[in-house]
């Protein structure tokens, strides 16, 4: 509620608040469902863009683009039904599937790491970013919670026998519910699935599993645009970049100029990485919000330095610490490759943040003395 309360006081709103604009269309949406409800079901295939399908990662000028939108205006106007068409009930809504996401997290945790459950808990729940920006109606949230029951699925699957094809066909369907969300995450997660499938079945020491698909994906990435010009995955990557900086915004960052080679995707990855994992710095505020996050990256890199002294046990030898780090790094890098505005960075990042965390949180001694 704080985060629909935030945002319903910046100007214009209605318009420049995402979470207030999915309220705001889902309403329209809601009685074209009563009225026409033929049209409703059918403008998910509306394409003003020339009625071409193309530029599937495009910021810009796209159906996917505008799918992302209409996917979240869609949920919102089933909300609307059982509301009366009031944002602050859709909020319980919204916030009651989307707790499941920390839930199925925490439980595959526990299970990792048994007898740490407070530590595992506030790691999960209570990292400030993530439970803002994940609990407001947007699509950090919902992405997080459709991985995270994925994961969860697939952990105590590995645990049976077999898998099970109506286990596989649950973890397909919420997989492939986040491309329309967010298509760049099913990218990273259909090979940290197979490779944590890999690493269980055929070796006993899970790292080199995710060291050897890491180095053939990209290698694969680097090698696309030789199976077919239009497959050139890093040059997609260099135009993205490119519209997000005319996009602009108020918090633009210093950005190298990203080239489709894999030298300059080398040069960028500090830089990259720096944006994702270590800004907004303590000396470049100028909001409230970006003082907590300042704040609260500081409090993280502290909790890191100080596992490295008091660790208990290491956390990466586990496949499924290691498929959230395999896809969390590789989105992070990503996104600090694309995206130069502060604010998008912060939110971008949240979901990412126990994943990173609470692993390091889980296989630390802390005692009254350690956090004195």
């Amino acid at each position: 509620m704080a985060y629909g309360f935030y945002y319903q006081h910046v100007p214009n709103y209605e318009m420049a608040a995402d979470t207030w604009n999915y309220f705001f269309e889902g309403k329209k949406e809601t009685q074209l469902l009563f009225n026409n409800p033929l049209r409703y079901f059918g403008n998910f295939f509306d394409n003003p863009h020339d009625k071409q399908y193309r530029h599937l990662f495009s910021p810009v000028n796209s159906y996917w683009k505008d799918l992302k939108q209409l996917y979240m205006i869609k949920l919102v106007s089933v909300f609307n039904i059982f509301s009366g068409s009031r944002y602050y009930v859709n909020v319980i809504f919204y916030s009651f599937l989307t707790f499941f996401g920390p839930v199925a997290f925490l439980k595959i945790m526990n299970d990792v790491f048994p007898n740490r459950i407070r530590i595992i808990t506030i790691g999960a729940f209570l990292i400030p970013s993530f439970l803002f920006w994940s609990s407001g109606i947007h699509k950090d949230g919902f992405v997080f919670t459709l991985l995270c029951l994925a994961a969860y699925l697939f952990y105590f699957g590995l645990k049976q026998p077999r898998l099970g094809w109506r286990r596989l066909l649950l973890i397909f369907f919420l997989v492939l519910a986040i491309f329309p969300v967010r298509n760049h995450i099913v990218l990273a997660a259909v090979p940290g699935f197979t490779t944590w499938w890999l690493a269980e079945k055929y070796f006993k020491e899970k790292w080199i599993a995710f060291l050897l698909i890491t180095v053939l994906g990209i290698t694969v990435f680097f090698g696309s645009k030789y199976i077919h010009p239009k497959l050139d995955l890093p040059i997609s990557i260099v135009l993205r970049q490119k519209e997000f900086h005319k996009l602009g915004g108020n918090s633009i960052l210093p950005q190298r100029e990203l080239k489709s080679t894999l030298k300059s995707f080398i040069s960028n990855a500090p830089q990259a990485l720096n944006h994702t994992l270590a800004r907004p710095y303590l000396t470049e505020i100028n909001s409230p919000l970006y003082l907590l996050s300042a704040v609260e990256i500081a409090v993280l890199w502290l909790i890191i330095f100080i596992w490295f002294f008091r660790f208990t046990e290491n956390p990466y030898r586990h496949s499924v610490v290691l498929f959230f780090l395999m896809v969390s790094m590789a989105l992070l890098l990503l996104t600090g490759y694309i995206v130069p505005q502060l604010g998008a960075i912060v939110r971008y990042r949240s979901i990412f943040l126990p994943l990173l965390v609470v692993p390091i949180l889980a296989t630390s001694k802390w005692s009254i003395n350690t956090l004195k």
